[in-house]
């Protein structure tokens, strides 16, 4: 068999692959039984016209196809291992010529991906201070958060808790009835002027009033037009806060004095800052390892990572109780549209996916076994009382290439991190001396969806 290739674009390859027609009589003589066996000829019990007149009658064309149908696959095979190309996805078949037998195969193939001198990298964490303002600001949001609405017998004012019935009807007599509506009074109320007509206004009392809503107005039925308003206001609430002293501490978690909540805040403000730190010089670290390298990938490559994207947002959508298409309509965007926006977003995460795999495995890195065992002993521990079955769940097969992926790309930015800025790998992070060969290195991005390789 004789086979040429020729590079049609960035990781796809072209195949001529001529086949030696001594090879081919007896699988198209078997082709040619198996035609006659479903579509007899006359004079002729199925399967037993001879090949010549079989020929005659079909046409060499479809005993070809027919032949393909049983060693296809083993010609495909057989012609990229002469070439010396890994396929990443299904290839297509086309016939050049029938004598002698000539296929044409173009065959996306793996992305190729050349490093650069990565040992260059070279990145700093910014240093971290969590200043007194800052604590003083969390304390307030916790006390705002454990403020109390307690009724008040005054006009409501702006930052008020209202409890109202409001009785619309629009230019066109179209009507709009909330009954125990609550809302906090402020500016920022829809439509505009609304919160300001309630300023003043006691439990008990009503107010009429008219109000033209926004041509932007998110419901059109809306938009644009004139409202008369009644409203009835049926209480009037103000917030009282909490004494910043140690009984709000003691109320918001194992604090013993406000000095404990203090320096937990502290501690846990400084652990963020750094956690956002570090993902900063980890994310310049990724982008300058994606700048140094040198990237190839077929164009069905991309077409699965935006497919990936749209399926995690649609998931998404759902657990919200919300669908893709309705998520497109209300922004009069098509499918396609959104595909086409999602490009360059998808090129991007497809990059950084292709680089740092094949980073991970110039420097070696493995998911072994004990790896494996501790994330599902920490992801399942969560779970407290379903902690067995959590464990026995994510102990099937699916579950585990998902987290040795996981692990995997840990790894992977644990020691690019490590690599740029000269601190060493966590030890959460850092590979284990025992290797297990059966969860291996990805040999893709985790995004992407591959489809078998044969025709």
């Amino acid at each position: 068999m004789k086979v040429t290739k020729d590079k049609v674009g960035p990781a796809q390859y072209v195949l001529n692959v001529e086949v030696e027609s001594d090879r081919l009589q007896q699988p198209m003589r078997r082709a040619a039984q198996r035609l006659t066996k479903h579509r007899p000829m006359a004079g002729f019990r199925p399967g037993k016209a001879p090949f010549h007149l079989v020929e005659r009658s079909y046409g060499k064309e479809l005993i070809v196809e027919e032949m393909l149908q049983e060693i296809g696959n083993d010609l495909y095979r057989e012609a990229l291992e002469q070439a010396g190309v890994e396929p990443y996805a299904r290839a297509q078949f086309e016939i050049a010529l029938l004598e002698p037998l000539t296929l044409k195969v173009s065959v996306p193939a793996e992305p190729e991906v050349t490093l650069g001198d990565y040992s260059s990298l070279s990145v700093s964490k910014e240093p971290v201070t969590v200043t007194e303002k800052e604590i003083r600001d969390t304390l307030s949001q916790l006390r705002e958060q454990q403020a109390l609405w307690v009724p008040v017998e005054r006009g409501a004012q702006m930052g008020d808790q209202l409890q109202i019935d409001a009785l619309g009807t629009t230019d066109d007599q179209q009507p709009i009835e909330q009954q125990d509506l609550i809302l906090e009074l402020s500016d920022e109320i829809t439509p505009p002027g609304f919160g300001d007509n309630l300023v003043g206004l006691k439990s008990g009392e009503s107010k009429e009033f008219d109000i033209r809503y926004p041509a932007d107005f998110r419901d059109k039925d809306l938009a644009g037009k004139d409202v008369h308003f009644r409203v009835t206001v049926q209480a009037v609430k103000e917030k009282e806060l909490p004494d910043l002293d140690d009984s709000l501490a003691q109320s918001l978690g194992d604090h013993q004095s406000l000095a404990d909540l203090h320096d937990d805040i502290q501690q846990k403000l400084l652990e963020r800052k750094e956690a956002e730190a570090r993902e900063a010089a980890l994310q310049e670290a990724l982008d300058a390892l994606v700048q140094q390298a040198n990237v190839e990938y077929p164009a069905i490559a991309m077409e699965h990572e935006i497919d990936s994207m749209q399926q995690t947002l649609s998931d998404r959508l759902e657990q919200s109780g919300f669908t893709l298409e309705g998520y497109l309509h209300t922004r009069g965007k098509t499918l396609a549209q959104w595909r086409l926006e999602t490009r360059p977003q998808a090129e991007e995460r497809l990059k950084q996916a292709l680089v740092l795999v094949e980073f991970a495995r110039t420097e070696g890195i493995q998911v072994s076994k004990e790896d494996l065992a501790d994330e599902v002993s920490r992801v399942s521990s969560q779970f407290g009382d379903r902690a067995d079955s959590v464990k026995e769940a994510l102990s099937a097969q699916d579950s585990l290439r998902a987290m040795s992926n996981d692990i995997y790309r840990r790894k992977a930015l644990s020691r690019l991190l490590s690599l740029a800025t000269g601190e060493e790998e966590t030890a959460s992070t850092a590979p284990s001396a025992e290797q297990d060969p059966a969860p291996s290195a990805p040999s893709e991005p985790a995004t992407s969806e591959r489809q078998g390789a044969a025709s």
